[in-house]
C-alpha cells in the first residue's frame, strides 16, 4: 500500500477524516463500512483496505510488511496514537497477554449446529449395525442421513464419545 498521487491525496484525506467519530475513550471509531472481521474498510488507490492501516500510512508513514496493531483493542479505532507496528507473533502475544483469545467450542457430533442426529441416535445406529442384518444404506434411510454419515458413525469418526 502506498500514498496516492498528490492530486488525489487531499481528496483521500478529506474522505478519511470524514469517516470516523472521536469517542470519549480517545478512539476514532470508524463509522463507514467494515469487513466481516469488524475492522474498518476504506477504498484506497482502488483497493479495499483496512482503515487502521490507512490511518497509520497517512499519519505515520511506511508500514512495509508489518502489521498495524491496536493498543486499545477496538477494531474500529483508527486513531494513530492507539496503533503500533508489529509482527503476527507480536499480535498473538498481545492477544494472549490481554486474554482476548477464545477457545473454540466443541462442535462435534450433536454440538454441531447442522447436526441431524443426537449422541443417543448415533449409539443406537452402532448397536443396530453391530447386531447385523441391517445395511448402512437402510440405516441411512431410517435416520434420514447419508450412507457416508452412517459409515462415519459406525467407524467412530463422528459421534465418537
Amino acid at each position: 500500500m502506498t500514498m496516492p498521487k498528490q492530486a488525489s491525496y487531499a481528496e483521500h484525506l478529506v474522505k478519511f477524516h470524514a469517516s470516523y467519530n472521536p469517542v470519549p475513550s480517545g478512539c476514532w471509531e470508524w463509522k463507514k463500512s467494515t469487513f466481516l472481521s469488524g475492522y474498518g474498510a476504506i477504498r484506497w488507490e482502488g483497493k479495499a483496505e483496512l482503515a487502521h492501516r490507512v490511518s497509520w500510512l497517512i499519519h505515520t508513514g511506511s508500514i512495509a510488511s508489518l502489521w498495524v496493531l491496536h493498543r486499545c483493542d477496538n477494531r474500529r479505532c483508527v486513531n494513530p496514537q492507539h496503533l503500533f507496528l508489529g509482527t503476527g507473533a507480536d499480535n498473538n502475544r498481545d492477544m494472549f497477554q490481554k486474554n482476548r483469545w477464545k477457545k473454540k467450542k466443541d462442535q462435534s457430533g450433536e454440538h454441531n449446529p447442522w447436526s441431524k442426529l443426537t449422541q443417543v441416535q448415533a449409539e443406537e445406529i452402532r448397536s443396530i449395525y453391530a447386531s447385523g442384518g441391517v445395511s448402512m444404506k437402510k440405516l441411512g434411510k431410517r435416520f434420514g442421513v447419508s450412507n457416508n454419515a452412517i459409515c462415519m458413525i459406525v467407524n467412530r469418526r463422528t459421534y465418537a464419545s
